[in-house]
């Protein structure tokens, strides 16, 4: 009897320290990044609170810019950030989720250092190969509301969220590249997928397939996650490179030269971003 009493308790316990964790995270706003570097700004402002340590992730939660926040590195690649992005839902169940960081340039209109912000994502990977080659599909999926699957091409990123952005684009200043002060650029299309695009077929492939705007490697999953569980969700990157397509320098030679002026420039666009939300 007393040994069931005590498993009783422990299992209590352990019930009542998730609930009070997942209390404590509502109404936060979650960053999330992919590479360290990415995430540096924004911690090195951070008033650190408590940190945690869940299935290889750490969750910092403090305070930026006077609002409540939590950080998390997702780790690369579309299924460390889906893991990550669900890991932190289930356990945190946060009021949005703000994902930033670098990617390459697809339009011709975005060069490096610019923030862009697109309005939907699609992971560019997926779908179907056969005698005429590579076919994209849809990802079939039940959004809130929905009783059914359904296929989705592109996931949407929160349209409040969205506005938002514009506002805090409108006297931002950004670190110049060379004498080019970066632009900011909300809307249009961004795709994922797992492999990094250095080669200028493959990028002039997914301008025309999908008319994208940039591509990265970890978005579209957070996106598709976040839009399942209903889950406010914005993107903000800032080019590293051109996607193999400069014509002057590789994809790889560009983003050793330009990660770090990338990753502050998105980080800086999230700060000031973080002073227009309630």
């Amino acid at each position: 009897m007393r040994k069931k009493i005590v498993f009783a308790v422990v299992l209590f316990l352990i019930f009542f320290s998730f609930i009070l964790s997942s209390v404590q995270a509502k109404g936060k706003i979650a960053l999330m990044y992919a590479f360290d570097q990415e995430g540096a700004l924004l911690r090195s402002k951070l008033s650190l609170e408590d940190s945690v340590f869940v299935k290889g992730r750490v969750f910092w939660t403090g305070k930026l810019e006077g609002k409540d926040v939590m950080i998390v590195n997702s780790g690369m690649g579309m299924t460390n950030a889906a893991m990550t992005t669900q890991l932190l839902i289930d356990k945190y169940n946060p009021e949005g989720i703000i994902f930033t960081g670098i990617c390459g340039g697809i339009d011709s209109s975005n060069h490096i250092g610019d923030i862009v912000i697109p309005d939907s994502w699609a992971t560019h990977d997926y779908g179907y190969y056969g005698k005429d080659g590579f076919i994209p599909d849809s990802v079939y999926v039940a959004l809130p509301g929905q009783t059914k699957e359904a296929g989705v091409l592109f996931f949407e990123v929160d349209k409040a969220l969205l506005e938002k952005g514009k506002l805090a684009g409108q006297n931002l200043k950004l670190k110049p590249v060379g004498e080019r002060m970066p632009q900011v650029r909300i809307g249009g299309k961004g795709v994922s997928g797992n492999s990094f695009i250095d080669q200028k077929e493959k990028k002039n492939y997914l301008k025309d397939k999908f008319d994208a705007q940039i591509v990265d490697m970890e978005s579209a999953a957070v996106v598709q996650v976040a839009d399942v569980n209903g889950i406010p969700v914005l993107v903000v990157r800032s080019c590293s490179d051109l996607a193999g397509g400069s014509g002057s320098a590789t994809a790889s030679d560009e983003l050793k030269g330009f990660f770090k002026v990338a990753a502050d420039n998105s980080a800086s666009f999230v700060l000031e971003l973080i002073k227009h939300l309630k």
